[in-house]
């Protein structure tokens, strides 16, 4: 099977070139992914896969349907956040706060799931316990922050607004909450598929004032307008099942909460628009964009949406490590749509690509015969080579704390939190129960 491959700024596609972007010791990505990220950089880096999976389909049906709830569970404490538009967002914290004390210094990774999902997902629990679990045992030893999308993994809704593709104007809080709550911790990103866009995005439009300190984007969709139309025009897979689950997905998320929007009198969703959609028998990821997404957010139409969110478009101004990992044979975003030439020529971004993985998959058999997800492994590795690279510390914006308790930037106040107490949500187990929504992606 094929070597790994990966694309960087260089002139013959090895991994080695000559820009500088502030690493502590002046070395380039490139030169560090290949010299201390041994599962991407070593010369026979690869992915074996699994026979009995061949192919991306199989691994992403694999991803979808297999029972995974038993598998590395997970203890989290959950906080409430209300943000500045009065909606609040559920983030997850392991290890939990009140078992395991803030330590100076100590690493923390916010994580951002995909379409519907959140930290119940065995996509996110895998990699929290392999970031979480403490070198000595084989990890990194850090904290993780999952952000809880609006409206999923059982997160309130109290506004009629959830989130989008491009919806990062919910990420600044929450990282406001970690720079302050870990003040003087490097603070690291890692998105799934469509958390993977989320983060990439909100990196690119932050540039220079990034307060992380590197990215991993994990079948990251980069290009939505280019894998839409990959999902209309590929196989029959493509054509009559992907693009209908993902619509699907959507439509059921709002379903879920369709109280808030048929109900509030300042949602911008007209009633007859969502049921429209429960109504149909079936609906696409593009026709929920055209009917919903662009109605709720302020877009012309699907075309408008992704040509605005997607993240390849804020790649120039990167300024801070950013590792992308696709499979090559991810069913859903195709090989052709990942974004080589901005990897070519941006110092600050190295993308990966395995010969197998499906699109969230990326399976291999396990020494005890068990099976694990590979990507793991090169995000536990490119978090530790930047932390043992020293890289200059990142920039935390200025609070101000208003009278009711919101904690804003200094600079926008439209970026703001505040903590609020549930108190039947501080503390659960995820990794012994099935989620309610599409999982797997």
């Amino acid at each position: 099977m094929d070597m790994d491959r990966l694309y960087s700024a260089v002139e013959d596609s090895t991994v080695s070139c000559s820009h500088k972007i502030g690493l502590g010791r002046g070395d380039s990505l490139a030169n560090l992914v290949k010299n201390k990220v041994p599962s991407l950089g070593r010369t026979d880096a690869r992915l074996p896969g699994i026979w009995w999976l061949p192919g991306g389909h199989a691994q992403t049906a694999y991803t979808a349907f297999t029972d995974f709830t038993r598998v590395d569970p997970v203890v989290y404490e959950r906080k409430i956040l209300q943000v500045a538009d009065g909606g609040v967002i559920a983030i997850d914290i392991s290890p939990p706060l009140h078992t395991s004390p803030i330590r100076e210094g100590e690493t923390v990774v916010v994580i951002v799931h995909g379409l519907t999902g959140g930290s119940h997902e065995h996509y996110v629990r895998c990699a929290v316990q392999g970031l979480s679990t403490s070198p000595k045992e084989g990890g990194l030893g850090a904290r993780i922050v999952v952000i809880n999308l609006r409206g999923c993994n059982q997160s309130p809704v109290i506004t009629p607004k959830l989130y989008h593709a491009g919806s990062t104007d919910d990420v600044r809080p929450i990282i406001l909450w970690v720079t302050q709550t870990f003040p003087r911790c490097s603070v690291f990103g890692l998105g799934f598929s469509l958390g993977g866009n989320l983060l990439s995005k909100y990196v690119g439009e932050e540039g220079s004032d990034c307060p992380l300190s590197g990215l991993v984007s994990l079948a990251n969709p980069w290009d939505l307008s280019l894998g839409d139309e990959y999902c209309k025009t590929g196989t029959l897979l493509n054509r009559f099942v992907y693009r209908y689950v993902l619509g699907d997905a959507l439509r059921s998320l709002h379903y879920l909460h369709r109280n808030i929007f048929l109900n509030s009198p300042t949602s911008p969703l007209p009633p007859h628009l969502l049921e429209k959609i429960f109504k149909m028998g079936r609906i696409s990821l593009s026709e929920f964009d055209d009917i919903i997404t662009s109605a709720l957010y302020g877009f012309k139409d699907s075309k408008d949406y992704y040509d605005k969110i997607s993240s390849a478009r804020f790649l120039n101004n990167l300024r801070i490590p950013l590792l992308g990992i696709n499979s090559e044979d991810d069913p859903i975003l195709g090989r052709d749509n990942l974004p080589y030439a901005e990897a070519v020529r941006n110092p600050y971004f190295v993308l990966a690509t395995t010969e197998v993985g499906g699109h969230m998959g990326w399976f291999e058999r396990q020494a005890d015969g068990n099976l694990n997800r590979w990507y793991v492994k090169p995000v536990k590795e490119f978090f530790a080579a930047l932390l043992e690279d020293s890289a200059p510390s990142r920039p935390r914006p200025e609070v101000v704390i208003n009278s009711d308790g919101m904690v804003q930037q200094r600079t926008n106040s439209n970026i703001g939190y505040r903590e609020i107490e549930l108190e039947s949500l501080k503390l659960f187990m995820s990794g012994d129960a099935k989620s309610e929504l599409f999982t797997g992606w």
